[in-house]
């Protein structure tokens, strides 16, 4: 008796080792672990072609060009609310960016800033694009979503690691998306959340990311046959950024 006491003893540890270790694996792909990788790597001639492109100049706090790279390596989070933006020297500008100058441009312009870490953005064969990051849940609500952060129906951790997958445009600052996947670390959104209602929601609400630039006017946002994301609109070319 004692015998099959000790062995329920050792199968029962096993298991219970078995479920809090997937409960941490579950847990861990939400936040603690990188975002899914899309296998998109960039340089730093990635990035200085992507802003010769679009010809955009930013200053922080009188830090530019090789300085303000070396300040940006280890820049801490921060709160757009805490600083004065500055956007001046408006142009029309047209050009295409390929997976690497997109996805280096968008991690690398302002960090400190930028509310998504390790982004990755890539078009497929088809126009289909992909996208995935780790999402700062906390300060996308304080900065951009405060009056909606209480609707939220479940509590979602401080950051999160999303995946999306699927259609998506810019036509006068208007987005529309029509989504084939979208991922919250391990979980997949359910299906009734991807229809048309709840897509309308989102495509209210993502424009405040770029919209939060006053004055930017995205004309159009698509991709073409090549493979790289098309732009046309109109953007600042000189950014400055002071402390309030």
């Amino acid at each position: 008796m004692s015998e099959n006491k000790g062995k329920f003893k050792y199968v029962f540890l096993a298991v219970v080792i078995l479920v809090l270790g997937s409960l941490f694996w579950a847990y861990a792909s939400f936040s603690l672990l990188g975002p899914k990788d899309l296998g998109v790597r960039y340089t730093h001639e990635d990035y200085l072609s992507a802003l010769e492109k679009t010809g955009i100049q930013v200053e922080y706090e009188g830090l530019t060009g090789e300085e303000l790279e070396e300040y940006k390596k280890n820049a801490e989070k921060k709160s757009i609310h805490d600083y004065d933006f500055e956007f001046s020297d408006y142009e029309r500008k047209e050009f295409t960016l390929s997976d690497e100058e997109a996805t280096a441009l968008l991690n690398e312009l302002a960090p400190g800033f930028w509310w998504f870490d390790d982004l990755q953005v890539k078009v497929l064969p088809d126009g289909t694009m992909e996208g995935s990051s780790k999402a700062d849940i906390k300060r996308l609500k304080t900065d951009l979503y405060s009056d909606v952060a209480d609707d939220v129906p479940l509590p979602l951790p401080d950051s999160l690691n999303i995946y999306s997958k699927g259609r998506v445009s810019v036509t006068n600052n208007q987005l529309s998306g029509d989504p084939e996947t979208f991922d919250l670390g391990p979980v997949s959104l359910p299906d009734k959340y991807m229809e048309e209602e709840s897509v309308s929601v989102m495509e209210e609400y993502f424009p405040r990311i770029y919209t939060v630039v006053p004055g930017l006017e995205i004309k159009s946002l698509s991709s073409n046959s090549d493979g790289e994301f098309v732009f046309d609109g109109v953007i600042p070319q000189k950014v400055s950024v002071t402390k309030k």
